[in-house]
C-alpha cells in the first residue's frame, strides 16, 4: 500500500506524538517508583546506633611479630610462622629471615654473619627442614 506524501505526513505526526506520550508515562511511572523508594529510605544519620552496627564489619588484622635481625626490626605477620620461628635456634632463625624476609643471597649472609657460605646454606636448608617439622606436628 503506498501513501501519498500528505498521508505519510499524517502517519509520522501521529508516530511522534504516540512515541512521546509512551515517554511521558515512562517518566511517570519512573517518578512514581522513585517517590515509593523514597518514602522508603531512611538517612544514615537518622539511624540508631545498633541498627548501624549491624550494618558494618571491623577487620581484624593479625598482630605483626617483630625479630631483630642485624639492626633490623622483620615484621612477620602470621603467626603460626613467628611461632616457629621462635622455636628455632637463633643462627637458624637469622639465616632464614635474612633468606625469606630481607631478600639476602647466601653470599651477603655469609659475608653480614662472617661465615662460610656453604655453612650458611647448610643452616638455610636445615632450618626448613625444621621449620616444616615444628608446622607440620
Amino acid at each position: 500500500m503506498k501513501l501519498s506524501e500528505s498521508e505519510q505526513e499524517i502517519v509520522s505526526r501521529k508516530f511522534g506524538k504516540y512515541c512521546i506520550e509512551v515517554l511521558r508515562g515512562e517518566e511517570l511511572n519512573y517518578l512514581e517508583e522513585m517517590d515509593r523508594l523514597w518514602e522508603k529510605e531512611i538517612s544514615f544519620s537518622n539511624l540508631r546506633n545498633n541498627v548501624l552496627e549491624q550494618l558494618c564489619s571491623y577487620d581484624n588484622f593479625p598482630e605483626t611479630n617483630y625479630f631483630q635481625v642485624m639492626d633490623i626490626k622483620v615484621p612477620v605477620n602470621d603467626e603460626d610462622i613467628s611461632a616457629a620461628l621462635r622455636h628455632l635456634p637463633n643462627k637458624k632463625r637469622t639465616v632464614i629471615l635474612m633468606t625469606y624476609f630481607l631478600d639476602m643471597t647466601e653470599k651477603e649472609i655469609a659475608e653480614a654473619l662472617d661465615l662460610v657460605q656453604s655453612t650458611v646454606h647448610y643452616h638455610k636448608a636445615d632450618s626448613l627442614k625444621l621449620l616444616k617439622k615444628i608446622m607440620e606436628g
